[in-house]
């Protein structure tokens, strides 16, 4: 089944699609195709009844695609659907599945998408992106505003956040490369390691590890029960540290305790660190913030 739409202008795309796989591309179109296919022979009944509209609303296109859903495992794994829809670059999309995968390609304005065990991966979003996921695992690229993850055993890694991320797992590790607008994370037993950061932080661990390579601006709490704590101070910052551990070891390249200058215009950075029984290890990062 295939439809194609006349969508200049922004366009909002929702589909559900419980099995199977959901991949969306944006390009420079003026339109909005959509093909459904039966990735089974079972499905193929589900491709017949799937609910295919696209209309003006608001000011933009908002389209559907919806395929009926037929419950219990042993008909799931039978009525696998894949769905593809091209659309024109910086559109909207909210995607729901249960274990059917979602590829997003291409640069896109805002995405909301939820699933049970599918994995989840985007490319550049400029705005903002929120994902729910039990098992599945989130690949994302570039982020220009907020990221909101949360999930209980699959892994998150995220090359770019421009706004704020806001992420939590019960055992999936937690990867964020470069965050803009601060960090608010939350692992149980899963890891959480952060590359560049600016902004202010909290990260609360109980078993996980707690990596930052390097901060640049803001103030960072940073807590873990058992888990080590590492951070990577900037160069050419003001800086105050924190750190307190009960039964684990405390080492720093840098002096304890030094409270930052009142009349110095360099960036400022606050550490605090906690942990019970984990280590805490304080070092210079590489990179260079100018004054």
């Amino acid at each position: 089944m295939q439809k194609t739409f006349d969508t200049p202008g922004e366009v909002h795309i929702t589909v559900e699609n419980s099995v199977g796989l959901v991949v969306v591309t944006a390009a420079e179109t003026s339109t909005t195709e959509i093909t459904v296919q039966a990735s089974t022979p079972d499905a193929q009944d589900l491709v017949d009844q799937t609910t295919i509209e696209c209309h003006p609303s608001g000011g933009r296109h908002a389209g559907l695609v919806k395929i009926p859903s037929r419950h219990g495992p042993r008909f799931m794994r039978r009525n696998g659907v894949t769905v593809r829809v091209t659309l024109p670059r910086d559109g909207e999309v909210d995607v729901s599945t249960a274990s059917a995968d979602i590829e997003l390609r291409g640069p896109m304005g805002a995405i909301d998408v939820k699933t049970a065990s599918g994995d989840i991966s985007a490319d550049d979003v400029a705005r903002g992106l929120r994902a729910k996921t039990a098992s599945g695992d989130v690949t994302v690229g570039q982020v220009g505003g907020d990221l909101r993850m949360h999930t209980a055993s699959g892994d998150l890694r995220c090359r770019r956040v421009g706004g704020r991320a806001e992420v939590a797992s019960t055992s999936g590790d937690l990867d964020l490369e470069s965050i803009g607008c601060g960090l608010q994370a939350r692992a149980t037993s899963g890891d959480v390691r952060v590359g560049e950061l600016t902004g202010d932080t909290n990260i609360v661990a109980v078993s996980g590890h707690v990596s930052i390579r390097c901060v640049e601006e803001g103030s960072v709490l940073a807590r873990s029960v058992s888990g080590d704590v590492e951070v990577g101070i900037a160069r050419g910052v003001q800086l105050s540290i924190d750190a307190e551990t009960m039964s684990g070891t405390v080492h720093s390249e840098i002096p304890l305790g030094d409270a930052p200058s009142d009349v110095s215009e360099d960036p400022r950075v606050t550490i605090t660190m906690r942990t019970v029984s984990g280590n805490i290890e304080v070092g210079r990062a590489v990179r260079v913030v100018a004054g």
